[in-house]
């Protein structure tokens, strides 16, 4: 009986020892060698920038309720700016402390004001809304005398910033030689 139970156990052992060969397809391939360590930036990045902050409770302080704080665009200067939902900008710069409100008026041009308070806010916006000021202006009466006297002043100096000939630098250089007179030391 001996014999039995050892043949048994020889031949689980060489069962058990064989295994199927994997196949190629399923063998994980392995990554390309690199001489260059990565880099793994593992600080915690800021959910928002200090700047961004401070521009959110600007525009708090001045009436204006920007609950998004990362819609405010920081642009790493100092500044930061934020588009409002009617086309407005806000712009907030740290330096000065000072909130600037950019607003289009019906006439079409952009108006500029800065708030401080809920009242700047509401009067900027009466401002704005009630614009009926043509931001243009228009070309002066004397148009045909003004515009030849531009002409004028600018042909003038188009001809003072002409490059020189190297005889025109000769001759200067020569003249000023002529009439420079050498001057002597001061006296103490």
């Amino acid at each position: 009986m001996a014999r039995t139970t050892s043949a048994r156990k020889t031949s689980t052992a060489k069962t058990t020892a064989k295994k199927p060969p994997k196949s190629p397809r399923t063998r994980n391939p392995t990554p390309p060698l690199s001489l260059a360590k990565p880099r793994l930036d593992r600080r915690p990045h800021p959910w928002m920038t200090d700047l961004q902050g401070y521009a959110t409770l600007a525009a708090l302080i001045a009436g204006i309720t920007t609950p998004h704080i990362r819609d405010w665009h920081d642009h790493h200067d100092g500044t930061t700016t934020r588009r409002l939902d009617d086309g407005s900008h806000l712009h907030y710069t740290a330096a000065t402390r000072t909130l600037r409100w950019h607003t289009p008026c019906p006439m079409g041009a952009v108006h500029e004001y800065t708030l401080r308070t809920p009242a700047d806010t509401e009067a900027a916006q009466a401002d704005a809304n009630t614009c009926q000021q043509p931001h243009w202006t228009p070309p002066p009466a004397d148009t045909g005398q003004h515009l030849t006297a531009r002409l004028h002043t600018a042909s003038k100096a188009a001809a003072d910033t002409q490059p020189l000939t190297l005889a025109d630098i000769t001759n200067g250089l020569e003249a000023r030689a002529d009439n420079d007179q050498p001057k002597g030391h001061p006296q103490p």
